[in-house]
């Protein structure tokens, strides 16, 4: 039963990494292993429910959330994703997230979460290895185990949907 979850989840992350390379103009590589890991984590079932399309719109929000930012400034965002908009479509609001990786954010975040109230229906955490210039544009995602570059946690959490700010 493992081995076949593991299958259609590999299915999926294949289908998804598909769509990048086929939607993205340019090189695509980076995209595709920040895919890769963005939903590698992920049990099976949770990829399920929600369309590829929405998948895919999902993980291209946040690559393209994430492709600028200078170390040591966390990036958060609070929307509703709409297909209009965002290209995809969640019933739930969404927190996303990128900041340098440390001790005790995940736990920090999901007790502000708690403290206003809020269900966090689903929590998206990978710790990705990037490079940056600069100016903080993404130059490049690395490899898992990689040690070069910086760790950047990247959290995506699915609240129940809020409609005022």
């Amino acid at each position: 039963m493992a081995a076949l979850a593991a299958d259609l989840k590999s299915e999926i992350i294949s289908g998804i990494v598909h769509q990048t390379r086929n939607k993205l103009e340019g090189e695509t590589a980076p995209a595709e292993r920040f895919v890769r890991q963005y939903f590698g984590d992920l049990g099976a079932d949770f990829l399920l429910e929600p369309t590829p399309d929405n998948l895919y719109g999902s993980a291209l929000s946040i690559w393209s959330f994430m492709r600028k930012r200078l170390p040591g400034a966390p990036k958060i965002r609070v929307y509703n994703p709409t297909e209009e908009e965002h290209g995809w479509h969640s019933t739930h609001t969404v927190v996303e997230i990128v900041n340098d990786d440390m001790p005790f954010l995940v736990d920090s975040i999901v007790n502000a979460i708690n403290r206003q109230q809020l269900t966090v229906h689903l929590l998206i955490h990978p710790i990705i290895r990037v490079t940056r210039d600069k100016g903080g544009v993404l130059a490049d995602v690395l490899a898992p185990g990689s040690t070069d570059g910086i760790a950047e946690s990247i959290l995506h959490v699915e609240v129940s949907q809020r409609s005022a700010p």
